[in-house]
């Protein structure tokens, strides 16, 4: 199964974010404390650019700063396509795909036919090893939570496989609140 769209953050993309947020946080503490009348960093900042061998080496610093600022603001600036359709097949032909609203209406179906859910909620999520639904549910309170929440979770599942060919990954189960009224 591929997938469109997705775009995650790699490990090393947060790691570099979150040094570069902390020494942004730094020089903006820096620079508050300078216009406060505390001169130690700027006593700090003469005392380091005081030779040569340190101004090439804060320079180098300065320089790969921007360099990683640089390429953070292009990584940033790039948008990153809507995942709206699965492809659940791929040949010579062409293309199969399902949209993600039309599984959303497959779960919808699968959810009317459960008994004991009231009103149902999907979310749908590619990913390679298939679509993972997280359902956001509100129960009639009659019914027993974890196993109406099997069965939907089964309904789900085999409505997806037969009806959209997709493969499913995991389907997670939210019960938001019960709701008094005609059991169905």
């Amino acid at each position: 199964m591929v997938w469109k769209g997705e775009v995650k953050v790699p490990l090393a993309g947060r790691l570099v974010i979150f040094i570069y947020n902390l020494l942004m946080l730094a020089l903006a503490a820096a620079i508050i404390a300078i216009s406060l009348g505390w001169t130690y960093p700027l006593d700090y900042l003469h005392a380091v650019t005081s030779t040569p061998l340190h101004t090439l080496i804060l320079g180098g610093i300065g320089v790969a700063l921007a360099i990683v600022a640089f390429f953070m603001l292009m990584w940033g600036l790039k948008t990153s396509p809507r995942v709206d359709a699965v492809v659940i097949e791929q040949g010579m032909a062409g293309e199969v795909s399902v949209s993600i609203a039309a599984a959303k209406a497959i779960i919808m179906k699968a959810g009317r036919q459960v008994e004991g859910v009231k009103e149902l909620v999907p979310t749908v999520i590619p990913n390679p090893a298939g679509v993972t639904v997280k359902l956001h549910a509100m129960f009639h309170p009659d019914h027993n939570v974890p196993e109406t929440a099997q069965l939907l979770q089964q309904a789900v599942r085999e409505n997806l496989e037969k009806t959209g060919g997709l493969q499913v990954a995991e389907i997670k189960v939210l019960v938001n609140e019960f709701t008094p009224g005609s059991n169905r």
